[in-house]
């Protein structure tokens, strides 16, 4: 499958010379209501199933308690907690809309060679609710068995549990974003922090803002091409960046997996006058 990651040159550059992408910190996003939409939705359907159906578990209601708290501080947590770290990309090549809104450059990528595991955003509101309550009954059921096993704590399969709530959510977006069609890496919902390190948290600028990121491997062999969009002295920006992903490719040693890697630079067709 061919996946696009929409962004700007210095963020190319600095992939295909760091073999590495960049998440982004979930409040940070162009989605003002990440992950608030996911977690109003799990929540409502929590409480509807603990007020009006028997419960399966001793502990069922005290598990729907402990997943609420852990979503809602999901949704206003500081940095210290563990936010959640997102790395988008699109199915959608040469959208108009992606190059507005996310820059003049697309990383052409094989889903196949993207070591980290995809999630499809879900934008349906019968698919998220049918999601919610599938995932969520699951989860619920394996926290409350933890809690009973273990005095109201949790152990080991309990967060799990809980991870694959928060994993969840964030591929929660609003309806008004379906035309990008977005699949995600999400780094950081299965941390627990009494227990683990976390994740290394670095800051890059985006105007007046510093932007938390964490960094995951984008092995070399994952690009397929390199797109420059709709831009003024595109031609000139064909000539760059074909000589950096040529320079590229004779710095990285010939192996058995990328002897006959060759990444593309194409230009994008659209005849839009971007400033």
């Amino acid at each position: 499958m061919k996946l696009f990651h929409y962004t700007d040159v210095g963020a190319v550059k600095a992939m295909l010379e760091s073999e590495r992408m960049w998440l982004t910190d979930v409040r940070y996003l162009n989605d003002s209501e990440e992950m608030h939409n996911g977690i109003s939705m799990l929540v409502e359907y929590m409480k509807h199933r603990v007020l009006n159906f028997k419960h399966p578990h001793t502990h069922f209601e005290d598990a729907a308690n402990y997943v609420e708290s852990g979503l809602v501080g999901k949704a206003g947590y500081g940095i210290d907690n563990r936010p959640v770290f997102i790395g988008s990309f699109s199915r959608a090549g040469d959208l108009l809309s992606q190059w507005r809104a996310y820059g003049s450059y697309a990383i052409e990528l094989d889903a196949d060679h993207i070591p980290q595991e995809l999630y499809n955003c879900v934008y349906d509101h019968d698919e998220k609710l049918s999601q919610a309550s599938n995932v969520a009954m699951l989860s619920l059921i394996t926290i409350a068995k933890d809690m009973g096993a273990n005095s109201g704590f949790l152990d080991q399969e309990g967060y799990e549990a809980f991870s694959d709530v928060v994993g969840l959510v964030a591929t929660f977006k609003h309806e008004s974003f379906s035309e990008e069609q977005e699949v995600r890496v999400i780094l950081g919902h299965d941390i627990d922090p009494e227990i683990e390190d976390g994740l290394e948290v670095k800051f890059r600028t985006r105007g007046n803002l510093l932007v938390p990121y964490v960094e995951a491997i984008l092995p070399f062999e994952s690009i397929r091409a390199i797109h420059i969009g709709p831009m003024r002295d595109q031609e000139l920006a064909y000539i760059s960046m074909k000589a950096l992903v040529e320079k590229a490719h004779l710095e990285r040693g010939v192996t058995v997996y990328n002897h006959a890697h060759k990444i593309k630079v194409i230009k994008s067709t659209i005849p839009y006058r971007a400033p």
